[in-house]
């Protein structure tokens, strides 16, 4: 399928910054009848997030659009330098998603969004998307705004290193799914991307217990005896003294080799006499027993792989092999490139068509595909008291409480998208969000004009930031407390 760019003249200019021009052909500009008025005036007077900025020029009634670029490139260079790891690969598209859903809160329409890897730029990171926005009347977009991010989908999906075969499957579960939808999949690229982020988490930790032994910390009960007072240890030196300079006098007056010996002997007494009146013993004073903390490594490593076991190289590099295997046999939508070719590989059967649900009969899998096992049902959950997580704000005297009963709690002054409406100042319509983590929440400042505070520090936009009981978060000129209480 040709791009929808492709039926205009596009030049990329350096001069005065990056800037892309948009225009019918070399020669003829748009007319003021071409754009559409509420979404050009939108644009202009809103600072819109994940959009190229978007300036136009007329000359002799002929109107040129341009796009700044300045600082970005383009997603398939930039991914071709800084490969996609499967973090990446989500924040990328949870990022594209987000745009597209914004873009309703300032009446823009989805379909004129150009979902192609030339029109989405990349800032310092995966987490800085921008794209392309076209402000006419008609785009001669022949593909839907689900379509074209499908496709971009399977065709990135080739540039991910390490890709987890696994979840892929699921992606294409959903991506045939006939109920598709932003929300739901940008809700299956959330939960994917915790997934994957726990899961480098326990890796690393497990070959750290594997190379070496793990460090415990023990309590170790000591005696010890009450410090000395000064006058004390004045006495008891200066006794110590005196005795010591009594016995170098029978020395003095016998200065034999005999007397030598027994005056040494009768020294080193004296001296470790006085150590332990300070340390060890006195009479009528009793010990003092104080606790300590004391490291000690555990020799009982765990051993993680088994002689007969595959490595895990080996089993992810399958998944991902069964996994391109049937991208391939998706319905070709039109003009869609086909998915990269891998080694041939056991078919596989779809997943449930949404995969949140857990389907009431477990399939056993063939010996050589590998199943994913629930960690749920590998062992058994502790029993665990009910942990409730809140936020307060004072208002004017009286504490609101706000429940975070949600994996992803979104709060924001527009109506539509968020899970809290606040109207304070300084909050944009989309200003942060709540995600879960086991008992507790993070925080992930959404790309908000104003930022995010946690604890009076500014926290990085797109990075979930882990909370603790009692931490202060500032939206704005509001002020929230985080809760955990059992």
């Amino acid at each position: 399928m040709s791009n929808p760019l492709d039926t205009y003249h596009i030049d990329h200019l350096e001069a005065n910054g990056g800037y892309m021009k948009l225009q019918p052909s070399g020669d003829k500009g748009f007319t003021t009848n071409d754009f559409q008025d509420l979404q050009l005036k939108m644009i202009q007077s809103n600072n819109i997030p994940r959009l190229l900025p978007i300036s136009l020029e007329e000359v002799n009634g002929e109107t040129s659009i341009f796009y700044k670029t300045e600082g970005l490139r383009k997603l398939r260079p930039f991914a071709k330098e800084r490969p996609l790891s499967m973090q990446n690969y989500y924040s990328l598209f949870i990022n594209i998603i987000q745009a597209l859903q914004d873009s309703n809160n300032h009446m823009l329409s989805d379909d004129h969004f150009i979902l192609d890897e030339d029109y989405i730029f990349i800032g310092n990171g995966y987490h800085q998307v921008y794209l392309t926005y076209v402000p006419l009347k008609e785009v001669p977009n022949n593909q839907t705004v689900h379509e074209g991010l499908k496709k971009l989908l399977l065709n990135l999906a080739s540039e991910v290193q390490g890709l987890n075969g696994a979840q892929f499957k699921m992606l294409l579960s959903y991506i045939k799914d006939p109920g598709f939808s932003l929300h739901g999949i940008k809700q299956l690229l959330s939960q994917l991307q915790r997934q994957t982020q726990y899961g480098e988490e326990e890796e690393q930790e497990e070959q750290e217990e594997t190379q070496q032994p793990k460090e415990i910390t023990k309590i170790k009960k000591v005696r010890k005896l009450p410090p000395l007072t000064s006058k004390n240890k004045t006495y008891s030196i200066l006794m110590g003294v005196i005795i010591l300079a009594m016995i170098w006098k029978l020395y003095s007056d016998g200065p034999t080799s005999f007397w030598l010996i027994v005056s040494s002997i009768l020294s080193l007494i004296v001296i470790a006499g006085v150590l332990v009146y300070w340390f060890v013993w006195r009479p009528g004073v009793e010990p003092t027993i104080t606790e300590k903390e004391v490291k000690v490594k555990n020799k009982q490593a765990k051993q993680l792989t088994t002689p007969k076991s595959k490595p895990a190289s080996e089993t992810k590099q399958q998944e991902a092999a069964d996994s391109f295997q049937a991208a391939q046999t998706m319905p070709a939508m039109e003009g869609q490139q086909p998915a990269p070719e891998m080694p041939a590989s056991p078919s596989f059967t779809p997943e449930p068509a949404f995969p949140f649900e857990t389907p009431d009969e477990e399939e056993i899998p063939s010996n050589d595909q590998t199943m994913l096992l629930d960690e749920e049902k590998v062992a058994p959950k502790p029993n665990k008291k009910a942990v409730v997580n809140y936020l307060t704000v004072d208002r004017d005297g009286i504490e609101e409480e706000i429940q975070l009963d949600k994996d992803s709690f979104t709060i924001g002054r527009a109506e539509k998208g968020t899970d809290f409406v606040e109207k304070g100042v300084g909050i944009s319509r989309l200003h942060v969000e709540f995600v879960k983590l086991s008992d507790t929440y993070g925080i992930k400042d959404l790309g908000a004009k104003n930022g995010t505070y946690v604890n009076a520090e500014k926290i990085i936009p797109y990075k979930i930031h882990e909370l603790s009981d009692q931490d202060t978060i500032q939206i704005g000129k509001t002020v929230y407390t985080y809760r955990v209480t059992e």
